[in-house]
């Protein structure tokens, strides 16, 4: 079993540098919880999160490619092109995060994980669009329906629209707060790989990132 294991994260991340192999120490962990309690708590509140702004476009075009090229590949398929704009924007920066795990480039993967969180708040704004008194849709004519009238349908999850829109915004916000927080490790670990420790104590516990 632990050779499966090995293997399995031989291809992912055969360099181990990922999230699981990085040690957190306590305090790691506490902003990691504390940034996704408050990034959630900034989707979701009375102020709504500017999030949908110009990161948004960052993958929101992406999301807009992908209907036109999942219309090409699966011949004209209704389903699959609706299915396909959703697909891209989360399989995009997914793809990009494992290539450049597998190539040792973590601070690359961690802005790929940002740019997963910034999907994943998107996904969930629309999967919940029916829960709006108004929705903006790109690229869309008068008749147009939004994706996730049809995807509700085809997933049997029709009446979990709020469900389906806050899971994503937890996710969102979990990765964003990860994705912080491995950034700014990686890159210190980058800039100071002799792990000095700048309090001039002889343990080191009381680093902030502890160097995996």
């Amino acid at each position: 079993m632990r050779n499966l294991w090995n293997n399995f994260w031989d291809v992912l991340d055969p360099y181990r540098r990922g999230p699981l192999f990085w040690k957190y120490g306590w305090k790691g962990i506490i902003f990691i919880l504390a940034g996704t309690y408050f990034l959630y708590q900034w989707y979701v509140g009375p102020r709504h999160s500017p999030f949908a702004g110009l990161l948004w476009l960052m993958t929101i075009g992406i999301h807009e490619a992908g209907h036109p090229i999942f219309r090409m590949i699966s011949g004209g398929n209704f389903a699959w092109t609706i299915w396909g704009g959703t697909i891209m924007e989360l399989g995009v920066p997914l793809l990009a995060y494992f290539t450049f795990l597998r190539r040792g480039k973590e601070i690359q993967a961690d802005v790929c994980l940002l740019l997963l969180a910034i999907a994943c708040y998107s996904v969930g704004h629309y999967s919940g669009c029916s829960l709006d008194p108004v929705i903006t849709l790109l690229n869309a004519g008068p008749e147009t329906l939004p994706d996730w009238d049809y995807m509700h349908k085809w997933l049997g999850t029709e009446g979990y629209e709020w469900h389906m829109r806050h899971a994503f915004y937890g996710l969102s916000a979990f990765l964003g707060a990860l994705g912080v927080y491995l950034t700014a490790a990686h890159f210190w670990a980058w800039t100071n790989p002799d792990g000095h420790n700048y309090n001039d104590d002889d343990n080191g516990h009381d680093r902030f990132f502890t160097r995996g």
